[in-house]
Protein backbone atom coordinates (compact mmCIF):
# COMPACT_ATOMS: atom_id res chain seq x y z
CA UNK A 1 0.00 0.00 0.00
CA UNK A 2 1.10 3.52 -0.84
CA UNK A 3 -0.92 6.49 0.36
CA UNK A 4 -1.12 9.96 -1.16
CA UNK A 5 -2.34 12.21 1.62
CA UNK A 6 -3.92 15.66 1.49
CA UNK A 7 -1.94 18.21 3.46
CA UNK A 8 -3.28 21.16 5.41
CA UNK A 9 0.28 22.51 5.62
CA UNK A 10 0.59 21.78 9.33
CA UNK A 11 4.06 20.39 10.05
CA UNK A 12 2.60 18.38 12.95
CA UNK A 13 0.64 16.36 10.40
CA UNK A 14 3.90 15.21 8.84
CA UNK A 15 5.37 14.43 12.25
CA UNK A 16 2.47 12.08 12.91
CA UNK A 17 2.16 10.27 9.57
CA UNK A 18 5.71 9.82 8.28
CA UNK A 19 6.06 6.37 9.84
CA UNK A 20 3.03 5.07 7.91
CA UNK A 21 3.07 4.02 4.20
CA UNK A 22 2.75 7.62 2.99
CA UNK A 23 4.33 7.99 -0.43
CA UNK A 24 3.54 11.67 -0.83
CA UNK A 25 1.43 14.55 0.37
CA UNK A 26 -0.38 16.85 -2.03
CA UNK A 27 -1.55 20.44 -2.09
CA UNK A 28 -1.11 23.77 -3.83
CA UNK A 29 -1.06 27.53 -3.38
CA UNK A 30 -4.35 29.14 -2.41
CA UNK A 31 -4.49 30.57 -5.93
CA UNK A 32 -2.24 30.23 -8.96
CA UNK A 33 -2.53 30.74 -12.70
CA UNK A 34 -3.65 27.18 -13.47
CA UNK A 35 -6.14 26.61 -10.66
CA UNK A 36 -7.12 23.28 -9.18
CA UNK A 37 -9.77 21.17 -7.54
CA UNK A 38 -10.80 23.30 -4.57
CA UNK A 39 -12.01 26.88 -4.25
CA UNK A 40 -9.30 29.20 -3.03
CA UNK A 41 -11.30 30.41 -0.02
CA UNK A 42 -11.30 26.88 1.45
CA UNK A 43 -7.48 26.68 1.49
CA UNK A 44 -6.51 30.22 2.41
CA UNK A 45 -3.05 31.22 3.60
CA UNK A 46 -0.95 28.91 1.40
CA UNK A 47 1.60 31.45 0.18
CA UNK A 48 4.78 30.66 -1.79
CA UNK A 49 6.89 30.86 1.37
CA UNK A 50 4.53 28.51 3.26
CA UNK A 51 4.55 25.99 0.43
CA UNK A 52 8.33 26.10 -0.02
CA UNK A 53 8.92 25.48 3.69
CA UNK A 54 6.40 22.63 3.73
CA UNK A 55 8.05 20.90 0.77
CA UNK A 56 11.39 21.12 2.54
CA UNK A 57 10.00 19.72 5.77
CA UNK A 58 8.25 16.88 3.94
CA UNK A 59 11.57 15.87 2.39
CA UNK A 60 13.15 15.85 5.84
CA UNK A 61 10.47 13.32 6.79
CA UNK A 62 11.21 11.30 3.64
CA UNK A 63 7.83 12.20 2.15
CA UNK A 64 7.51 13.44 -1.42
CA UNK A 65 5.42 16.47 -2.40
CA UNK A 66 2.87 16.45 -5.23
CA UNK A 67 1.76 19.86 -6.51
CA UNK A 68 -1.74 20.08 -7.95
CA UNK A 69 -2.15 21.64 -11.40
CA UNK A 70 -5.35 19.65 -11.74
CA UNK A 71 -7.70 22.27 -13.15
CA UNK A 72 -10.26 20.98 -15.64
CA UNK A 73 -10.43 24.35 -17.43
CA UNK A 74 -7.98 27.20 -17.93
CA UNK A 75 -10.47 29.44 -19.71
CA UNK A 76 -8.38 29.28 -22.91
CA UNK A 77 -5.77 31.45 -21.19
CA UNK A 78 -3.19 28.77 -21.92
CA UNK A 79 -3.23 29.73 -25.60
CA UNK A 80 -2.20 33.35 -25.00
CA UNK A 81 1.43 34.43 -24.86
CA UNK A 82 0.99 35.76 -21.35
CA UNK A 83 -0.73 32.55 -20.31
CA UNK A 84 2.00 30.35 -21.72
CA UNK A 85 4.63 32.41 -19.89
CA UNK A 86 2.67 32.21 -16.63
CA UNK A 87 2.45 28.41 -16.85
CA UNK A 88 6.17 28.09 -17.49
CA UNK A 89 6.99 30.54 -14.70
CA UNK A 90 4.93 28.51 -12.23
CA UNK A 91 6.53 25.23 -13.32
CA UNK A 92 10.01 26.78 -13.14
CA UNK A 93 9.30 27.85 -9.57
CA UNK A 94 7.99 24.41 -8.59
CA UNK A 95 11.13 22.84 -10.01
CA UNK A 96 13.22 25.35 -8.08
CA UNK A 97 11.69 24.44 -4.71
CA UNK A 98 12.16 20.72 -5.45
CA UNK A 99 8.57 19.61 -5.83
CA UNK A 100 8.68 15.91 -6.74
CA UNK A 101 5.56 15.49 -8.85
CA UNK A 102 2.70 17.41 -10.39
CA UNK A 103 -0.88 16.39 -11.07
CA UNK A 104 -2.59 17.59 -14.25
CA UNK A 105 -5.99 16.97 -15.83
CA UNK A 106 -5.47 18.83 -19.12
CA UNK A 107 -3.58 16.97 -21.88
CA UNK A 108 -1.75 20.10 -23.02
CA UNK A 109 -0.25 20.58 -19.56
CA UNK A 110 0.90 16.97 -19.57
CA UNK A 111 2.79 17.56 -22.80
CA UNK A 112 4.37 20.75 -21.45
CA UNK A 113 5.54 18.94 -18.32
CA UNK A 114 6.99 15.95 -20.17
CA UNK A 115 8.81 18.12 -22.71
CA UNK A 116 10.30 20.76 -20.43
CA UNK A 117 10.29 19.16 -16.96
CA UNK A 118 10.96 15.44 -17.48
CA UNK A 119 12.27 15.10 -13.92
CA UNK A 120 8.75 15.59 -12.55
CA UNK A 121 6.80 12.42 -11.80
CA UNK A 122 3.61 13.09 -13.78
CA UNK A 123 0.26 12.24 -12.25
CA UNK A 124 -3.13 12.61 -13.92
CA UNK A 125 -6.01 13.74 -11.71
CA UNK A 126 -9.59 12.57 -11.39
CA UNK A 127 -10.78 15.57 -13.42
CA UNK A 128 -9.46 13.76 -16.50
CA UNK A 129 -12.35 11.30 -16.03
CA UNK A 130 -10.36 8.14 -16.74
CA UNK A 131 -13.00 5.41 -16.63
CA UNK A 132 -12.03 3.08 -19.49
CA UNK A 133 -8.97 1.31 -20.93
CA UNK A 134 -9.02 3.68 -23.93
CA UNK A 135 -8.75 6.78 -21.79
CA UNK A 136 -6.06 5.20 -19.64
CA UNK A 137 -3.95 4.30 -22.69
CA UNK A 138 -4.34 7.84 -24.06
CA UNK A 139 -2.80 9.37 -20.94
CA UNK A 140 -0.09 6.75 -20.63
CA UNK A 141 0.92 7.50 -24.22
CA UNK A 142 1.27 11.18 -23.23
CA UNK A 143 3.86 10.09 -20.70
CA UNK A 144 1.85 9.86 -17.49
CA UNK A 145 3.52 7.91 -14.67
CA UNK A 146 0.36 7.52 -12.60
CA UNK A 147 -3.35 7.78 -13.38
CA UNK A 148 -6.03 8.64 -10.84
CA UNK A 149 -9.10 6.77 -12.03
CA UNK A 150 -12.61 8.20 -12.06
CA UNK A 151 -13.29 6.77 -8.65
CA UNK A 152 -16.74 8.32 -8.28
CA UNK A 153 -18.12 5.94 -10.90
CA UNK A 154 -15.94 2.82 -11.11
CA UNK A 155 -14.49 2.14 -7.64
CA UNK A 156 -16.84 -0.82 -7.18
CA UNK A 157 -16.85 -2.07 -10.76
CA UNK A 158 -14.11 -4.68 -10.66
CA UNK A 159 -14.67 -5.66 -14.28
CA UNK A 160 -13.76 -2.15 -15.44
CA UNK A 161 -10.95 -1.86 -12.91
CA UNK A 162 -9.51 -5.12 -14.17
CA UNK A 163 -9.66 -4.11 -17.82
CA UNK A 164 -7.90 -0.82 -17.11
CA UNK A 165 -5.23 -2.56 -15.07
CA UNK A 166 -4.51 -4.91 -17.96
CA UNK A 167 -4.41 -2.10 -20.52
CA UNK A 168 -1.61 0.00 -19.01
CA UNK A 169 1.66 -0.54 -17.20
CA UNK A 170 1.80 2.78 -15.32
CA UNK A 171 0.74 3.13 -11.71
CA UNK A 172 -2.97 3.48 -11.01
CA UNK A 173 -4.48 5.33 -8.10
CA UNK A 174 -7.94 5.22 -6.53
CA UNK A 175 -9.50 7.85 -4.30
CA UNK A 176 -10.59 5.94 -1.22
CA UNK A 177 -12.61 8.31 0.95
CA UNK A 178 -15.28 10.53 -0.50
CA UNK A 179 -19.04 10.86 -0.46
CA UNK A 180 -19.65 12.25 -3.95
CA UNK A 181 -22.82 10.97 -5.55
CA UNK A 182 -22.16 7.88 -7.64
CA UNK A 183 -21.99 8.86 -11.32
CA UNK A 184 -22.87 12.40 -10.28
CA UNK A 185 -24.58 14.32 -13.11
CA UNK A 186 -23.20 17.58 -11.68
CA UNK A 187 -19.60 16.43 -11.92
CA UNK A 188 -18.47 18.29 -15.10
CA UNK A 189 -20.09 21.52 -13.91
CA UNK A 190 -18.58 21.15 -10.45
CA UNK A 191 -15.09 20.45 -11.74
CA UNK A 192 -15.16 23.47 -14.02
CA UNK A 193 -16.47 25.79 -11.31
CA UNK A 194 -13.85 24.70 -8.79
CA UNK A 195 -11.11 25.09 -11.37
CA UNK A 196 -11.99 28.74 -11.93
CA UNK A 197 -12.53 29.35 -8.20
CA UNK A 198 -8.85 28.68 -7.50
CA UNK A 199 -7.37 30.47 -10.53
CA UNK A 200 -5.65 33.74 -9.67
CA UNK A 201 -7.02 35.57 -12.71
CA UNK A 202 -10.69 34.66 -12.12
CA UNK A 203 -12.35 37.22 -9.85
CA UNK A 204 -15.98 36.14 -10.23
CA UNK A 205 -17.91 35.05 -7.11
CA UNK A 206 -18.17 31.33 -6.54
CA UNK A 207 -20.99 29.59 -4.72
CA UNK A 208 -20.40 25.86 -4.38
CA UNK A 209 -23.91 24.95 -5.47
CA UNK A 210 -22.88 21.40 -6.33
CA UNK A 211 -21.45 20.66 -2.89
CA UNK A 212 -24.55 22.13 -1.26
CA UNK A 213 -26.83 20.10 -3.52
CA UNK A 214 -24.87 16.90 -2.92
CA UNK A 215 -24.83 17.25 0.88
CA UNK A 216 -28.53 18.14 0.82
CA UNK A 217 -29.51 15.08 -1.21
CA UNK A 218 -27.52 12.71 0.99
CA UNK A 219 -29.07 14.12 4.16
CA UNK A 220 -32.50 13.82 2.54
CA UNK A 221 -31.91 10.29 1.22
CA UNK A 222 -29.09 8.39 3.01
CA UNK A 223 -29.30 5.56 0.47
CA UNK A 224 -27.22 7.85 -1.75
CA UNK A 225 -24.46 7.79 0.85
CA UNK A 226 -24.28 4.00 0.67
CA UNK A 227 -24.26 4.09 -3.14
CA UNK A 228 -21.35 6.53 -3.11
CA UNK A 229 -18.27 4.54 -4.07
CA UNK A 230 -16.00 5.04 -1.09
CA UNK A 231 -13.67 2.25 -0.01
CA UNK A 232 -13.69 0.89 3.53
CA UNK A 233 -10.24 0.34 5.08
CA UNK A 234 -11.25 -3.30 5.60
CA UNK A 235 -11.78 -3.72 1.84
CA UNK A 236 -8.41 -2.40 0.66
CA UNK A 237 -7.16 -5.98 0.36
CA UNK A 238 -9.66 -6.70 -2.43
CA UNK A 239 -8.26 -3.84 -4.50
CA UNK A 240 -4.71 -4.97 -3.88
CA UNK A 241 -5.66 -8.40 -5.18
CA UNK A 242 -6.97 -6.65 -8.32
CA UNK A 243 -3.61 -4.94 -8.86
CA UNK A 244 -4.25 -1.62 -7.09
CA UNK A 245 -1.92 -0.51 -4.31
CA UNK A 246 -2.02 3.31 -4.59
CA UNK A 247 -4.76 5.13 -2.68
CA UNK A 248 -5.46 8.84 -2.37
CA UNK A 249 -6.89 10.26 0.85
CA UNK A 250 -8.91 13.49 1.01
CA UNK A 251 -9.39 16.31 2.34
CA UNK A 252 -7.13 19.39 2.16
CA UNK A 253 -9.24 21.48 4.53
CA UNK A 254 -9.39 18.75 7.20
CA UNK A 255 -7.76 19.38 10.60
CA UNK A 256 -4.64 17.44 11.51
CA UNK A 257 -6.32 15.01 13.92
CA UNK A 258 -8.83 14.00 11.22
CA UNK A 259 -6.16 13.42 8.57
CA UNK A 260 -4.04 11.39 10.98
CA UNK A 261 -7.11 9.29 11.79
CA UNK A 262 -7.63 8.64 8.09
CA UNK A 263 -4.03 7.59 7.52
CA UNK A 264 -4.01 5.33 10.58
CA UNK A 265 -7.34 3.74 9.63
CA UNK A 266 -6.40 2.90 6.06
CA UNK A 267 -2.88 1.79 6.95
CA UNK A 268 -4.34 -0.42 9.70
CA UNK A 269 -7.25 -1.64 7.52
CA UNK A 270 -9.77 -0.79 10.24
CA UNK A 271 -12.64 1.73 10.28
CA UNK A 272 -13.52 3.92 13.26
CA UNK A 273 -17.01 3.50 14.76
CA UNK A 274 -18.37 6.43 12.72
CA UNK A 275 -17.30 5.83 9.12
CA UNK A 276 -18.17 9.44 8.27
CA UNK A 277 -14.98 10.46 10.09
CA UNK A 278 -13.10 8.96 7.15
CA UNK A 279 -15.24 9.73 4.14
CA UNK A 280 -17.11 12.96 4.77
CA UNK A 281 -15.37 16.17 3.54
CA UNK A 282 -16.92 18.36 6.23
CA UNK A 283 -18.35 18.12 9.74
CA UNK A 284 -14.96 18.12 11.49
CA UNK A 285 -14.84 18.61 15.26
CA UNK A 286 -11.96 21.08 14.93
CA UNK A 287 -11.13 23.85 12.50
CA UNK A 288 -8.08 23.62 10.31
CA UNK A 289 -5.76 26.53 10.99
CA UNK A 290 -6.77 29.55 8.93
CA UNK A 291 -5.03 32.84 8.34
CA UNK A 292 -6.28 36.04 9.96
CA UNK A 293 -9.21 37.52 8.08
CA UNK A 294 -10.20 34.27 6.33
CA UNK A 295 -13.89 34.74 7.20
CA UNK A 296 -14.04 38.18 5.60
CA UNK A 297 -12.33 36.78 2.53
CA UNK A 298 -14.85 33.97 2.37
CA UNK A 299 -17.79 36.36 2.54
CA UNK A 300 -16.23 38.69 -0.03
CA UNK A 301 -16.12 35.76 -2.45
CA UNK A 302 -19.93 35.81 -2.50
CA UNK A 303 -20.27 39.48 -3.39
CA UNK A 304 -22.32 39.79 -6.55
CA UNK A 305 -24.09 36.47 -6.01
CA UNK A 306 -27.72 35.93 -5.01
CA UNK A 307 -26.84 34.56 -1.59
CA UNK A 308 -28.40 35.79 1.64
CA UNK A 309 -25.33 35.49 3.86
CA UNK A 310 -27.37 35.13 7.06
CA UNK A 311 -29.08 31.93 5.90
CA UNK A 312 -25.95 30.68 4.16
CA UNK A 313 -23.81 31.17 7.27
CA UNK A 314 -26.38 29.38 9.44
CA UNK A 315 -26.33 26.43 7.04
CA UNK A 316 -22.53 26.33 6.80
CA UNK A 317 -22.23 26.33 10.60
CA UNK A 318 -25.05 23.85 11.17
CA UNK A 319 -23.57 21.30 8.75
CA UNK A 320 -19.93 21.92 9.57
CA UNK A 321 -19.17 23.18 6.06
CA UNK A 322 -15.96 25.26 6.44
CA UNK A 323 -16.76 25.66 10.15
CA UNK A 324 -16.23 23.08 12.90
CA UNK A 325 -19.15 20.97 14.12
CA UNK A 326 -19.95 19.99 17.68
CA UNK A 327 -20.98 16.41 18.31
CA UNK A 328 -22.00 13.77 15.78
CA UNK A 329 -25.58 14.54 14.70
CA UNK A 330 -25.10 12.20 11.74
CA UNK A 331 -23.58 8.74 12.19
CA UNK A 332 -22.69 5.86 9.86
CA UNK A 333 -22.00 2.89 12.11
CA UNK A 334 -19.13 0.94 10.57
CA UNK A 335 -19.91 -2.07 12.79
CA UNK A 336 -23.33 -2.39 11.12
CA UNK A 337 -21.81 -2.86 7.66
CA UNK A 338 -21.60 -6.59 6.87
CA UNK A 339 -18.22 -8.19 6.26
CA UNK A 340 -19.24 -8.97 2.68
CA UNK A 341 -20.46 -5.41 2.00
CA UNK A 342 -18.13 -4.77 -0.95
CA UNK A 343 -18.73 -8.17 -2.52
CA UNK A 344 -22.50 -7.78 -2.29
CA UNK A 345 -22.67 -4.22 -3.62
CA UNK A 346 -20.11 -4.80 -6.40
CA UNK A 347 -22.23 -7.68 -7.73
CA UNK A 348 -25.45 -5.68 -7.76
CA UNK A 349 -27.14 -4.93 -11.05
CA UNK A 350 -26.26 -1.23 -10.83
CA UNK A 351 -22.59 -2.09 -11.28
CA UNK A 352 -23.40 -3.72 -14.62
CA UNK A 353 -25.86 -1.38 -16.30
CA UNK A 354 -25.28 1.84 -14.36
CA UNK A 355 -28.86 2.01 -13.11
CA UNK A 356 -30.24 1.43 -9.65
CA UNK A 357 -31.93 -1.95 -9.84
CA UNK A 358 -34.13 -1.21 -6.80
CA UNK A 359 -32.82 -4.35 -5.15
CA UNK A 360 -33.15 -2.60 -1.80
CA UNK A 361 -29.62 -3.39 -0.64
CA UNK A 362 -28.46 0.21 -0.12
CA UNK A 363 -31.72 1.04 1.61
CA UNK A 364 -31.36 -1.85 4.04
CA UNK A 365 -27.78 -0.83 4.88
CA UNK A 366 -28.81 2.80 5.38
CA UNK A 367 -31.69 1.76 7.61
CA UNK A 368 -29.47 -0.32 9.87
CA UNK A 369 -26.23 1.70 9.90
CA UNK A 370 -27.18 5.35 9.32
CA UNK A 371 -28.73 7.64 11.91
CA UNK A 372 -29.38 11.39 11.98
CA UNK A 373 -30.80 13.47 14.80
CA UNK A 374 -34.35 14.32 13.73
CA UNK A 375 -34.41 17.96 14.82
CA UNK A 376 -30.97 18.55 13.31
CA UNK A 377 -32.03 16.98 10.02
CA UNK A 378 -35.23 18.99 9.79
CA UNK A 379 -33.51 22.30 10.53
CA UNK A 380 -30.74 21.63 8.00
CA UNK A 381 -33.16 20.62 5.26
CA UNK A 382 -35.16 23.78 5.88
CA UNK A 383 -32.01 25.90 5.58
CA UNK A 384 -31.02 24.13 2.37
CA UNK A 385 -34.43 24.91 0.86
CA UNK A 386 -34.10 28.59 1.81
CA UNK A 387 -30.64 28.89 0.27
CA UNK A 388 -31.61 27.12 -2.96
CA UNK A 389 -34.72 29.30 -3.24
CA UNK A 390 -32.57 32.42 -2.89
CA UNK A 391 -30.06 31.21 -5.47
CA UNK A 392 -32.84 30.66 -7.99
CA UNK A 393 -34.86 33.78 -7.18
CA UNK A 394 -33.07 36.10 -9.59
Amino acid sequence: MKLSVATNFDSVLLDRIFSYPVDDIYGKLTNDFVGGGRAGYTTQGITPSVLKAHVKYAHQKNIKFNYLLNSACLGNREWTRSGSKAIRKLLDWLAGINVDSVTVSVPYLAEIVKRHYPHFFLKVGIYANIDSPERAVFWQDLGADMLTLESFSINRNFSVLGSIRKAVSCRLQLIANFTCLSRCPMQPYHMTGLSHASASSDKNPFVDYCALKCSFRILEDPRLLIRSQWIRPEDVKHYEEAGYSDFKLLERNAPTDSMVNRVVSYAGRRSPPNLLELIQPYGFSKDVKKRFGWQAGHFLSFIGSAVNMKDMTRLLKKRGLIYSLKGSPVFLDSTKLPDNFLDAISRAGCMKDGRCSNCGYCGSIAQSAYTADGDYRDECLSLYHKVFDQLCSR
